[in-house]
């Protein structure tokens, strides 16, 4: 059994960190907070693009436009970080509009089968953070995950993963570049 949790475990650290094809061009990585580890390199999409990889039905790049056309939305957030407490106002997309149900590759014969998949937000520096595709769906944790495009009323150059309720700011992305699924199990 113990064997069998190790060799799964494995599996699924392998899985978040070697999936997608192969870089053409890379930026390179960036150190993160202690106990993670940013992908060897990150293919950098044209600017001012968002590409979706990993696990879906048909994966694509998203520019800023594409992004700004879906329905926006705005969190009041709260996080401390290095330099303190932050507070800021964001407004995007939904991580649920930016990559709906119906574009997960999903098997029909899973019981829950969205609570199998992870996201693994990228930064142009390398820097990634993952959340549970449970916490983005309707269905399940509803946690109002956001693809920031708007910080304080200033337009970011790149867009920004938000995760309100975070208690520190680990899983803000800053600079996303690649929304990566990947199916767990």
């Amino acid at each position: 059994m113990t064997r069998l949790l190790i060799t799964g475990v494995a599996l699924a650290a392998g899985l978040l960190v070697g999936c997608g094809a192969p870089a053409a061009t890379t930026a390179p990585a960036a150190a993160g907070p202690v106990g993670t580890a940013a992908p060897a390199s990150v293919e950098v999409p044209p600017a001012g693009t968002v590409r979706l990889s990993g696990d879906l039905v048909t994966p694509t790049d998203l520019t800023i436009d594409d992004l700004a056309a879906l329905p926006q939305q705005t969190a009041e957030v709260t996080f401390g970080s290095s330099q303190g407490q932050q507070t800021h106002s964001e407004t995007g997309p939904a991580l649920a509009d930016v990559l709906p149900v119906d574009a997960l590759a999903v098997s029909a014969d899973r019981r829950n089968n969205l609570l199998s998949f992870a996201v693994l937000a990228i930064g142009a520096d390398g820097y990634s953070a993952a959340v549970a595709y449970g916490d983005v769906s309707a269905d399940f944790g509803d946690r109002g995950l956001l693809l920031s495009l708007v910080e304080d009323g200033q337009a970011l150059e790149r867009p920004r993963l938000i995760v309100p309720g975070d208690v520190r700011g680990g899983r803000y992305v800053s600079d996303v570049v690649e929304l990566r699924v990947v199916r767990l199990r």
